[in-house]
């Protein structure tokens, strides 16, 4: 999107009245969202791995490299519909194993193997490092604001279930 088209609909936003301030601060932060995602789809593409790929991977990785298949599920960022397509391509490329659980022997664990911490390590410090320079026109103050901002934004969407 050019930006004089941006600023049209920023500064005509009038047409929505009470609810112009919403459009002003969402459509910046779904242009920003999908920019984010675009590039970073692109990054992992060279990787061979998938916006769902990359999740789990990550999801394991905070979350002490093991989870049952329905702790990783409500661990991921994204939803994955087809978690056991992704798992089986995972498990293929030995990034992940599937090993038994120690509670119950019918069910498996989903496991981060050392390959998958490498490559997901070097990937979240990619994404971290091209995040960072395009938060580099931010000073300190709005980052600070910003992070706090999204982050009442994000728990306010979450379900508790403790």
């Amino acid at each position: 999107m050019n930006k004089a088209y941006l600023d049209n609909i920023l500064d005509n936003s009038v047409h929505f009245s009470e609810h112009s301030c919403a459009w002003k601060i969402i459509l910046p932060m779904l242009l920003v969202d999908k920019f984010v995602l675009d590039t970073s789809d692109a990054k992992l593409a060279k990787l061979g791995l998938q916006r769902s790929d990359s999740d789990v991977l990550a999801s394991l990785f905070f979350n002490n490299n093991l989870l049952s298949p329905t702790q990783l599920y409500e661990a991921m960022l994204f939803s994955s519909g087809g978690m056991t397509k992704v798992l089986k391509r995972l498990e293929m490329k030995g990034l992940i194993s599937r090993i038994p659980s120690a509670d119950d022997r019918r069910s498996l664990l989903v496991k981060l193997e050392e390959k998958g911490e490498k490559l997901i390590r070097s990937v979240l410090l990619e994404l971290a490092e091209y995040q960072s320079k395009l938060l580099g026109i931010l000073d300190e103050e709005e980052k600070r604001v910003i992070e706090k901002a999204f982050k009442k934004l994000a728990y306010a969407l979450l379900v508790d279930e403790a």
